[in-house]
């Protein structure tokens, strides 16, 4: 599997009440992969896929640019959710705070490893809340 593969496997799970785009900024260096909305927010995601090594103490490096990590961290700055995910063999880990975007340690990524289907399912409850309302406007259907 790759990164684009990663991605695919990872869209296939969520939602269609989540509204999705898979950036492709060739004009503007560390945009993140994907941006998420619902009525419960939304989500900036730059994806990693990586090959664990052989050593539990190995630190993972993402391979994020010194722009990207820019770009995530003033978004978060500014009040945005914005997170790295990183793959790996049939599983992820979502990293949400900057100190570690650089790399974490196999045990560690091991220990936090989600199914795709969970990864999905932590970007849903970030971005809906099922009924929610704004007045007496129901909103549950961001992706028309």
């Amino acid at each position: 599997m790759n990164e684009h593969g990663f991605i695919k496997a990872v869209h296939r799970h969520l939602s269609p009440e989540v509204y999705r785009w898979k950036i492709h900024d060739t004009y503007t260096g560390g945009v993140p992969d994907a941006f998420y909305m619902g009525p419960a927010g939304s989500l900036w995601v730059e994806y990693k896929y990586a090959t664990l090594p052989k050593r539990s103490t190995t630190v993972v490096t993402f391979g994020l640019s010194q722009l990207q990590i820019a770009w995530l961290t003033k978004a978060q700055m500014c009040g945005q959710l914005a997170v790295v995910i990183v793959g790996f063999e049939r599983s992820a880990v979502v990293v949400t705070d900057p100190q570690l975007f650089k790399g974490i340690t196999k045990t560690q990524l091991q220990d936090e490893a989600l199914s795709f289907q969970l990864t999905a399912d932590w970007i849903e409850s970030h971005v809906i809340s099922r009924g929610y309302t704004r007045g007496n406007k129901k909103l549950t259907n961001c992706s028309t």
